[in-house]
Order: structure tokens, then sequence, then C-alpha cells
């Protein structure tokens, strides 16, 4: 899956590719890496656009008591590069083409950037914000086989850091087990779109979307048809 989509020229987003930040070399196997540290530049929460899941948008409407629609954004899909990913793209009525559902930005930045470069939501922000900026891949018995750290952006990191193999897996899995699952509503959301367009019907818009994955909270306003 894409963890993030970001700026890509001037107009575009582009998938955020796996390479080092900043000019750090590549390695075999990449371990150094878990020396990353987070130093609060905030670039990535400004630069780059998170793609949401079910789960992801359920927490933060029970974290902030907000209306689901005010949390997201759609980028509709001239926007983004999905490859070998369009199962996360919705069908909507207000769409042209299908979209991707993704955190809110507002001013530039993320809607819950805070004043002082800190996540405003940090204990219920989405599952590739906890993952950023590892990519990971596991092997059979569960060890680390590869870690490359995500570009897309330009990180002022440190390299002083302490990060748990153990605890990047379990996020890791937890990630991939709510997209998944976040896949199959889209697509049973899409079959059903295009089945009420087949039959003359109207598609419903993003309003209906955030019901159907029941974490609209209160829908009544945002992207709503």
């Amino acid at each position: 899956m894409a963890m993030f989509v970001g700026v890509c020229g001037t107009m575009s987003l582009c998938a955020a590719v796996s390479l080092d930040l900043g000019h750090a070399r590549a390695m075999a196997s990449g371990l150094r890496h878990l020396n990353f540290r987070c130093t609060a530049c905030a670039n990535c929460c400004k630069e780059l656009r998170v793609p949401l899941t079910s789960a992801d948008l359920g927490r933060l409407v029970a974290k902030t008591g907000r209306p689901a629609s005010e949390l997201v954004d759609w980028l509709e899909t001239d926007s983004v590069d999905l490859t070998g990913e369009p199962g996360s793209l919705v069908v909507l009525e207000q769409a042209s083409k299908p979209a991707l559902m993704t955190l809110a930005h507002r001013g530039n930045a993320c809607l819950f950037l805070g004043l002082d470069a800190r996540c405003a939501v940090y204990d219920a922000r989405p599952g590739s914000c906890r993952l950023y900026p590892f990519d990971l891949t596991f092997g059979p018995r569960g060890g680390v086989r590869r870690l490359r750290l995500l570009g897309g952006t330009r990180c002022d990191y440190a390299r002083d850091g302490h990060n748990d193999p153990h605890a990047l897996r379990e996020a890791d899995q937890q990630r991939w087990s709510e997209h998944r699952a976040y896949l199959a509503q889209v697509q049973t959301w899409n079959r059903s779109q295009r089945h009420r367009l087949r039959f003359g019907h109207r598609a419903l818009g993003s309003r209906e979307f955030l019901h159907f994955l029941s974490v609209a909270s209160e829908a009544t306003s945002g992207n709503g048809s």
C-alpha cells in the first residue's frame, strides 16, 4: 500500500518512494536506520498526504468528537499515483473520477499539526503516521529483512534514536490488517455504486460513504453530497 502521497512537481501528487532520507547511504539490511529520531521539523506533516482507512478515521472521530467529514480531504485519480494499488480509490457522486480518502490539510499542513509543530492527536494518529518514515520487510520468522526510510520530503532527523523492531513489526501488521479490511469495504461500496449507475440511479456521495464506514459521527458538513 502507499503509506503517503507527496508533492511531485508543482501540482500533481505521487506515491512517496522508499529511499534514504537526506543524504544517507543505503545498507544491505538498513538496520542502522533504527537509530532514526524525529526532531519535530514537521516537514512530513506539511508536504505529504496521508491515505486513511476506516480504522484510522474511527480513531480520529473518537479522539476529537468531530464529524468525519471535517477530518478528510478527497484527492481525485488524476492527483495521485497509486500504481498497483487502485483498490483504495472510492467512487463518489461529486468526484468526476474515483478519489482517495486522505487526512485533511488546512493552511498547507495537516489539520492536526499544532503551532508547536507537534501532533495534536498523537495517540490516535493514522497507522501510516505511526510507522513513518520506516518501510520494512520482514522474514518468515518475523525478523527484519530490510529496512528503508521513506522519501518524498526533506526530513531534518537525527541519528541518536532507539526504535524497537518488534514494536515496528506490530505496528506494520496492524496497519496491513486495517488496510486489507478497508480495501474490502471500498470494493463492496464501489460495486454497489456501479450497480446503481448501471440501473440509472445516482451515485452516492462522500457523506453516504462515511456513514457506510460507520464512522461519520455527525457528517453534516465538509465534503458531503
